[in-house]
């Protein structure tokens, strides 16, 4: 009850973890019947969540608003199913439709199936130790995990792996490798105090302690970094690399201290770089490029030179937030997302590439339910096949 509680008033704050955001949903909707008699104290709290929801739905419709006046938008959660009763709608998604569209009725496909088949991912990483052994995150318990050199590998209890540095030691530096698979996310704190959240599909290669002139890892996927300053004893300011792996592109981002999000995916078109406060330089090459607050800097697959411009935050760290959010975004660009978290495949049957979307989604949701959302439409249709999405573009 305790768990149900600070995840509610951190629900309510804003602040809610994929987990505690779950947490909120299971419980709002034990309330489903309404031949349930719901406790007075329960609905007071349930009136907070609903005050909340349409503060969120208010905010979204600047965002959700399309110049064009070509695409459809939705916004889609269960928690906001009660509101959207409440205004005479069905079906648990809402759609701000644009002027001289007609709003059509979410319709569940049979094809699709019950909702729970194909599930959200979550926590889950396999840290490589240096000598090869491997941990699986999510299964181990809270405590000290290994002894790296003179360095501790600790699961907190919220969760994180976090690395305590000892004395610096003279012998070999050592490195760790954090996974995470289709359909997981990590957060780890570095020795020097770094901290790095991980999307799915993404792995990022560390020493287990920071020594020489650099501080120096590897990512691959995508990774947003909140970097600590760190000096050495004469108190010299010791910059902060980060190498991409990239079959295609030779890339690294260099930093002394700041907030970033680097989005390196293979099947993706682009490399970015988003940087948040502070400053950094990327490198690819003969070209560099350095980025301020607020920008973001893109390298296209097979180009060599950089190209800069605005950073929206709320689409570019949505994953991190629990949330999907698409902005004018193909359906492939949308799919590409959803496989991600969701490890599933997806096939296509015709061309997709002038079907656009934009719209929020939470991670916590059965697949199901995004797929009716994206279907309810009329612009695409989904068939599922055990973990196989067919789109095919209406």
């Amino acid at each position: 009850m305790q768990d149900l509680q600070r995840a509610i008033e951190n629900y309510l704050a804003g602040t809610a973890s994929l987990e505690e955001q779950q947490l909120v949903n299971n419980w709002y909707y034990s309330f489903d019947d309404d031949n349930i008699a719901i406790p007075a104290d329960d609905r007071a709290l349930r009136e907070k969540i609903r005050e909340r929801i349409h503060v969120r739905l208010r905010q979204t419709l600047d965002l959700n608003t399309s110049p064009t006046g070509r695409t459809t938008v939705f916004y889609i959660s269960r928690i906001a199913a009660a509101v959207l009763l409440l205004l005479g709608l069905a079906g648990g998604a809402w759609f701000f439709l644009q002027p001289g569209k007609q709003a059509r009725t979410p319709v569940i496909s049979q094809n699709i199936g019950k909702k729970g088949n194909i599930v959200p991912g979550g926590n889950r990483a396999v840290l490589v130790l240096a000598n090869g052994d491997s941990i699986l995150l999510d299964n181990a318990g809270n405590g000290m995990l290994s002894q790296q050199g003179n360095t501790s590998v600790i699961k907190l209890n919220s969760g994180m792996l976090a690395y305590k540095a000892g004395h610096a030691s003279g012998g070999a530096v050592t490195y760790n490798t954090i996974r995470t698979p289709r359909g997981g996310q990590y957060q780890v704190t570095l020795p020097d105090g770094t901290e790095v959240w991980l999307n799915a599909a993404s792995s990022l290669k560390f020493p287990t302690a920071f020594t020489g002139n650099s501080r120096e890892v590897s990512l691959s996927g995508e990774g947003y970094f909140e970097v600590k300053p760190f000096t050495d004893s004469k108190g010299k300011k010791i910059p902060f690399l980060v190498r991409v792996l990239s079959r295609k592109e030779d890339m690294t981002v260099r930093v002394l201290g700041t907030k970033f999000n680097i989005m390196a995916y293979e099947d993706e078109a682009t490399i970015n770089t988003a940087l948040l406060e502070g400053a950094v330089a990327a490198s690819s090459g003969a070209d560099s490029v350095m980025i301020k607050p607020g920008e973001r800097a893109s390298l296209a697959h097979g180009q060599q030179h950089f190209k800069t411009g605005p950073a929206d935050f709320r689409d570019i760290l949505a994953w991190k937030n629990g949330e999907f959010r698409f902005r004018e975004a193909g359906i492939k660009d949308i799919m590409r997302q959803l496989c991600r978290w969701y490890d599933v495949e997806v096939e296509y049957r015709d061309a997709a590439d002038n079907v656009k979307l934009s719209g929020i989604i939470p991670k916590t949701e059965d697949i199901s339910v995004l797929l009716d959302a994206l279907q309810a439409t009329g612009k695409v249709h989904f068939e599922v096949k055990n973990r196989k999405i067919i789109v095919q573009p209406l």
